[in-house]
C-alpha cells in the first residue's frame, strides 16, 4: 500500500511539473524589447553607447576634412610664390620690397599708415 501512495504521489508531481506554462515569444519580445531599448538608451545618453564611437569617428572625420580644404588652399597660395620666386629677379626684388622693407641705393621709401 505504501509503494501505490508514493507512485502516485509521483505521478501528480510529473503531471503538474508538465503542465507548467511555457513563456510565450510574444511575451518575451513585448517585455523584452523595450528593456532592451531603454537600456541602450541610457547607455548613448550617459557616453557608453553602442555608437559613440562611430559618433565620434563622423565627427572627426569631418573636422580632417575642413582641415584638408585648408591646407589644399595653403598649398597653392605657397605654390604660387614659389612659382613667382623661380620666375627671376623679379619675384625676389618684389618679395624683399614688400616685405623687408628693401630699397636700391638712391630709393627714397615712403610708409603710409593704415587708417583705423
Amino acid at each position: 500500500m505504501a509503494g501505490k501512495m508514493f507512485t502516485r504521489r509521483r505521478k501528480r508531481i510529473r503531471a503538474r511539473s508538465k503542465r507548467r506554462r511555457r513563456v510565450s515569444p510574444w511575451v518575451v519580445w513585448v517585455a523584452g524589447l523595450p528593456t532592451v531599448a531603454l537600456l541602450g538608451g541610457l547607455l548613448h545618453l550617459s557616453g557608453h553607447g553602442p555608437f559613440q564611437a562611430l559618433i565620434e569617428s563622423l565627427e572627426q572625420e569631418s573636422e580632417l576634412e575642413d582641415e584638408l580644404v585648408r591646407l589644399k588652399e595653403q598649398n597653392e597660395l605657397l605654390q604660387e610664390d614659389i612659382d613667382t620666386l623661380q620666375r627671376g629677379e623679379f619675384g625676389i626684388e618684389k618679395r624683399a620690397r614688400e616685405r623687408l622693407g628693401w630699397s636700391r641705393p638712391g630709393e627714397i621709401v615712403v610708409h603710409i599708415p593704415h587708417k583705423q
